[in-house]
């Protein structure tokens, strides 16, 4: 799952989508991209294929909570979004925000980002069109072209592609109304997406089910270590309790 669904502003679907900003129009080929990062597995997988296409990755954007100590959409620490910034050499760019000021102070990022000479976003939401609908709208506001590298693609297809390329991501939340605490810390294998949805949740988890951070990919410079000790139940899920990074 990717940042954005967490946005409350992403659930609607009833604006209509931006002329000329659809996942389907715009080249990345030598163009700078930011991508909107929640360190976890899709947002990776896009990124990826953005850089594949010729795109030129010039920043991640995530939001944090207010208090600007973890990110809004999974939770992980900031510590740990710089460390996977690090090993991609991409700069993390953040914004500390509450619910209600999530989308201006998006917007208020990527008009910054904007004036810096990017020129697109890329997200990895797969196919809520409410989803859609937001990244388009923030990106028309901004002047921005948007791209969805996974948009529309059977969800299984895309975490199989994942888990082959040799991305490793562990499982660092669930929603507790879904799936119980036994996943949490577990790393991404096609055995474990099968318990998933046995469990009755959504192969990529686009549902919100569960969370991913990735720790390992073939555009890491080097793995990524996730540092826990614990669970505990949060906002209607189990997450893992995080400890700092240690120096690999």
């Amino acid at each position: 799952m990717n940042e954005n669904p967490e946005n409350p502003a992403a659930s609607g679907g009833e604006k209509a989508a931006p002329a000329g900003r659809s996942h389907d129009t715009p080249a990345l080929a030598g163009r700078r991209f930011f991508c909107s990062w929640s360190g976890g597995k899709d947002a990776y997988l896009a990124l990826a294929r953005a850089v594949a296409a010729g795109g030129r990755p010039a920043a991640l954007v995530c939001m944090l909570h207010e208090d600007g100590d973890r990110s809004r959409g999974h939770g992980l620490p900031v510590a740990f979004l710089e460390a996977q910034a690090a090993a991609l050499g991409i700069p993390l760019v953040t914004g500390a925000t509450t619910w209600d000021d999530y989308e201006a102070t998006f917007v208020g990022v990527l008009h910054k980002l904007r004036r810096q000479g990017v020129e697109a976003g890329v997200f990895g939401d797969i196919d809520l069109e409410g989803h859609r609908v937001w990244v388009e709208g923030v990106c028309e506001v901004a002047d921005l072209l948007c791209h969805l590298p996974l948009w529309h693609e059977p969800r299984r297809v895309l975490i199989d592609e994942l888990i082959a390329s040799g991305v490793r991501a562990t499982v660092v939340a669930v929603d507790a109304a879904k799936l119980d605490a036994s996943f949490l810390a577990r790393e991404l294998t096609p055995e474990l997406v099968a318990e998933l949805e046995a469990g009755g949740a959504d192969a990529c988890g686009e549902e919100g089910e569960y969370h991913t951070m990735v720790t390992a990919a073939p555009l890491f410079a080097a793995p990524v270590p996730l540092a826990w000790g614990g669970r505990e139940e949060r906002d209607g899920h189990w997450v893992l309790k995080f400890t700092t990074v240690e120096a690999t």
